[in-house]
């Protein structure tokens, strides 16, 4: 069967076929971007996504758009804001209707292939992807709702909130090493099944070959807890591990910074140093598997000729703060947690090139469009938060011609009221209502020391940033939004643990009866044979 062209409507750009590269996005979770060698990181061994970097172009700027795993993939996903999806914590279901790169990409006549994590919330568990060859590994349900009515103030994590019954500081102090661990079975499926398929794709000759793929490929490490076989653990015996700075004593901490470590439960016993470091080991451990993962999907695309003709990006759903500023994990605005690796080459993307625009994961739909010769219709664009870096990435430009800026949300568990901070230039403001502003100059104090809201002469960066913050955006309509769309799923949630449970969990298909060796017909010396 002959297939029809990609459809074309007003508005829409469609490249000829025959010269859109193939797109692979490799994902890690919970991996800051100064947990990498292309970020500045000389303790951690990446040596492939070094060599990402060298070959293509590094974003040395680049954020997420929410601390926490489903509203920064619905935002990397839609290039919309969380609160537009609207997709604010890790229960909130991601609407069918929304728009994503998979459709946009989809429509324009790639194959869209999804393998691994993606924490979509709700029934729909595709958005787009024509085949999905996993499940995912954490809860497509509203079970993870966590009202803020309900975690106290400052908000902690107990009662039924809890998962196991194990709270963030037990997780931290669990840091070391296991023959083998839950996260790498998971990675360990999605690693095999996304380069079977690859392979298969490079091979295929039926009548889809000539179509252009875009593969997703999204792994759960270096998330926490800090735990890695030993053939990873052991690459940092004896090697330094630098431990983040103590945060200032003579600063009270801002109540943002409360609420997370009280979340965590990080104020409930003292963190040692040697904890620290553990927790660090286990860490860059796991990221020395994500840095073997993106070396295996590199050596298979040129393996099978097609690498000159693959656009790779590499990055992260939002990062972790590893004891920085005295805080763990993520859900906070300050840079370790929020700041991500994105790092793209291929055709098309310039070499040894680095971007200093602040840019966002928002960015990414966009920017995919671009790289696929796809332009959607303004009723898709014009919901966009971020703008393309095709034209930076192509030309070697060092900044994003128009760019809006970072805006960063954060309307989940750990928090009390909705957080919106923007990165604009080198300066960082962090707005939450009723509270007192953030303001920081990254360039002249990285670690976040230094709050110049309060100080003389930062008065005109400060409101102008808080301006961007507030366009578009009502905190206190926010804040109601927000508890109303709690209140609700945890109705939902405690009427469906009644009676007979339907899972939205995705189910793999595999028509094994049709696979490798059937009858005679089959050819065990065809190199396609059993796909």
């Amino acid at each position: 069967m002959t297939r029809p062209a990609p459809t074309t409507v007003e508005g829409d750009r469609v490249t000829p076929p025959g010269s859109r590269p193939n797109i692979l996005l490799l994902m890690a979770d919970q991996l800051s971007a100064f947990g990498t060698g292309p970020y500045g990181n000389t303790d951690v061994l990446t040596p492939n996504l070094d060599d990402l970097a060298a070959r293509g172009t590094v974003l040395s700027h680049a954020y997420c758009n929410a601390p926490l795993c489903v509203p920064s993939r619905a935002a990397l996903m839609t290039g919309r804001l969380p609160s537009d999806v609207p997709s604010n914590d890790n229960a909130e279901e991601f609407p069918t209707s929304v728009p994503t790169f998979a459709h946009t990409l989809r429509r324009a006549g790639y194959r869209t292939i999804l393998a691994g994590k993606m924490h979509f919330v709700g029934p729909d568990q595709l958005h787009g992807f024509e085949e999905r060859l996993t499940t995912d590994i954490f809860p497509p349900d509203l079970t993870w709702t966590r009202p803020w009515e309900e975690q106290g103030d400052p908000p902690r994590l107990s009662g039924a909130q809890q998962n196991g019954g194990r709270e963030y500081l037990d997780i931290l102090r669990s840091s070391g090493t296991l023959p083998w661990t839950y996260q790498m079975h998971y990675d360990e499926e999605v690693r095999f099944a996304a380069l079977q398929r690859l392979r298969e794709l490079s091979l295929a000759t039926d009548d889809r070959a000539d179509e252009p793929w875009l593969m997703v490929a999204s792994f759960t490490q270096p998330h926490d807890p800090y735990v890695a076989p030993p053939e990873y653990w052991n690459r940092y015996e004896g090697r330094p591990i630098a431990l983040p700075e103590p945060p200032p004593t003579d600063v009270p901490p801002h109540p943002l910074d409360v609420w997370v470590n009280s979340y965590h439960g990080v104020d409930r016993g003292t963190v040692t140093d040697e904890t620290t470091y553990l927790a660090r080991r286990g860490y860059y451990a796991m990221t020395s598997y994500i840095d073997d993962v993106v070396g295996s999907f590199m050596s298979e695309l040129e393996r099978f000729g097609v690498l000159d003709n693959t656009v790779v990006v590499f990055t992260s759903d939002h990062g972790d703060q590893l004891g920085e500023h005295g805080m763990y994990f993520k859900r906070t605005m300050r840079e370790w947690s929020v700041r991500v690796p994105l790092i793209m080459a291929g055709p098309g993307v310039a070499a040894g090139h680095r971007v200093r625009t602040p840019v966002s994961l928002v960015d990414l739909h966009p920017t995919l469009a671009d790289l696929a010769g796809a332009r959607p219709p303004e009723w898709v664009s014009d919901h966009f938060a971020g703008t393309s870096l095709a034209a930076a990435v192509r030309e070697r430009s060092e900044v994003v011609a128009g760019h809006p800026g970072v805006v960063i949300e954060n309307s989940a568990e750990g928090t009390l009221r909705p957080v919106r901070a923007v990165v604009r230039d080198h300066h960082k403001l962090v707005y939450a209502r009723d509270l007192p502003d953030q303001l920081y100059d990254l360039r002249a104090d990285p670690q976040e020391l230094t709050n110049l809201a309060e100080e003389q002469g930062h008065d005109e960066v400060r409101l102008r940033l808080r301006e961007r913050a507030l366009t578009g955006w009502d905190p206190e309509l926010a804040e109601k939004e927000m508890v109303a769309s709690q209140r609700m799923r945890t109705y939902l949630g405690e009427a469906l643990r009644h009676g007979r449970h339907t899972s939205w969990a995705y189910e793999p298909r595999v028509d094994a009866a049709h696979r490798w060796i059937r009858s005679t017909d089959d050819d065990p010396w065809d190199p396609l044979c059993g796909f």
